[in-house]
């Protein structure tokens, strides 16, 4: 990335991989690249003036409701990382957030984005952006995205193709502030749906998400999978009801 691009509004961390954020092969874990993206943003959006104390003090909350990555290199258990981060212009309701992930060579090995909303708490309806970035003009905002074909709305699968993998609940351990299951760990769901065999022989190289209704502590939530080529389908709902929780769909590199 070039020098110019620091004009953007950005943020930047260093980030060591620890071993769980490593699968059985050694490769980065969707739900170690989801925890790095998820937490820059919610620093940066502090630092803007709308993070997650602010929007509560409007009684609002943001909430991810797309996300992709492309990994072009897993980076190694131990290996420090470099992630920087850019706000794009806000839409009406919704926003989008470019994530590159560097090495200490200055390569980009995962690229990121993830498209938010803001919630009222009261009313469960999306807000307008446009009071919380009041004070920011379009020239702060980077004009494109780390993915020209970012954040994808995925198509609902025949129920004929799809085959349950297993029943969950959620758990304390899997909320987030919000007492929402946290988003990262959707990233564990798809991983355990895709299974060892496949991992075994592949290497994930993109995950698209979408995140379409929200889970709470004790909900119950079916997991589906199918293959289609060279691409996982991944979908989860609640347990004796019609509401999908996720879909997400996971590119291989064989």
């Amino acid at each position: 990335m070039e020098n110019t691009e620091e004009k953007y509004l950005h943020y930047k961390q260093e980030v060591v991989v620890a071993v769980g954020d490593a699968d059985f092969n050694g490769h980065i874990k969707p739900s170690a690249i989801m925890g790095y993206c998820q937490d820059i943003a919610t620093t940066h959006a502090g630092i803007l003036g709308f993070g997650h104390k602010d929007l509560l003090a409007r009684n609002l909350v943001w909430v991810m409701i797309r996300m992709s990555f492309k990994v072009i290199k897993s980076p190694k258990i131990g290996e420090t990382l470099i992630i920087k981060t850019f706000c794009e212009k806000p839409n009406k309701l919704d926003v989008n957030r470019g994530y590159y992930i560097n090495n200490m060579a200055g390569e980009t090995v995962i690229f990121a984005s993830s498209k938010w909303c803001v919630l009222d708490m009261n009313t469960h309806k999306i807000s307008l952006l446009t009071p919380l970035f009041e004070k920011y003009v379009d020239a702060d905002f980077i004009p494109y995205q780390p993915l020209d074909d970012a954040n994808p709305k995925i198509q609902a699968l025949s129920a004929l193709d799809l085959t349950i993998e297993d029943t969950f609940r959620v758990q304390v351990t899997d909320l987030d502030q919000n007492f929402h299951m946290n988003n990262a760990r959707y990233g564990d769901i798809i991983l355990n749906a895709c299974g060892v065999q496949a991992l075994k022989e592949n290497r994930i190289s993109r995950i698209d998400l979408n995140f379409i209704s929200q889970l709470f502590i004790g909900d119950e939530y079916e997991v589906y999978k199918a293959q289609k080529d060279n691409m996982t389908f991944v979908e989860a709902k609640k347990s004796d009801s019609d509401t999908i929780i996720f879909r997400a769909r996971v590119a291989w590199q064989t």
